[in-house]
């Protein structure tokens, strides 16, 4: 499970809600467990939404998951350096996770299965999103994050 996933469920289940005021969720991260500043909070809070992890009905949000499901780690808290932005192939393994609730290793061996299928002529992220849509899991914003990054030279590659 993602620190991600940890870190949505925790207001939830703290307050013993299965519904969020945005504000509540915000003050629940940033005041109440003084893991996030109220921006990181924010942010926190938009990437559940693009991770599929929360749905939105109004001024509430909901998680996208079942709560009961989460079992925190006794004494979790995020690691300051989680939320930084992760290449695309981890954010769909997570989502895979989130979304299907598969274990790991399942998940990166349907994409390795993947890639062999093609023969390997596809980079290896291609072949996690082609698993994540044949698996219902949303990543449209990774697709066309995914294509920016094959058509944009890189030094570093």
């Amino acid at each position: 499970m993602s620190e991600l996933l940890y870190s949505v469920a925790v207001p939830f289940k703290r307050k013993g809600k299965e519904a969020l005021k945005e504000s509540d969720f915000v003050l629940a991260l940033s005041i109440d467990l003084h893991w996030f500043n109220p921006e990181q909070a924010k942010n926190i809070l938009n990437q559940a939404e693009k991770a599929g992890l929360i749905k939105k009905e109004g001024e509430l949000i909901m998680p996208a998951f079942d709560l009961n499901s989460v079992e925190i780690p006794t004494g979790f808290k995020p690691d300051s350096g989680a939320f930084e932005k992760k290449p695309v192939f981890e954010r769909v393994i997570e989502r895979m996770i989130a979304a299907t609730g598969m274990e790991k290793r399942k998940v990166i061996s349907l994409i390795n299965k993947k890639q062999e299928e093609l023969s390997k002529l596809v980079e290896i992220e291609v072949s996690a999103l082609l698993v994540a849509l044949e698996n219902g899991v949303s990543v449209d914003d990774l697709i066309d994050e995914e294509c920016a990054a094959l058509l944009t030279p890189s030094s570093s590659s």
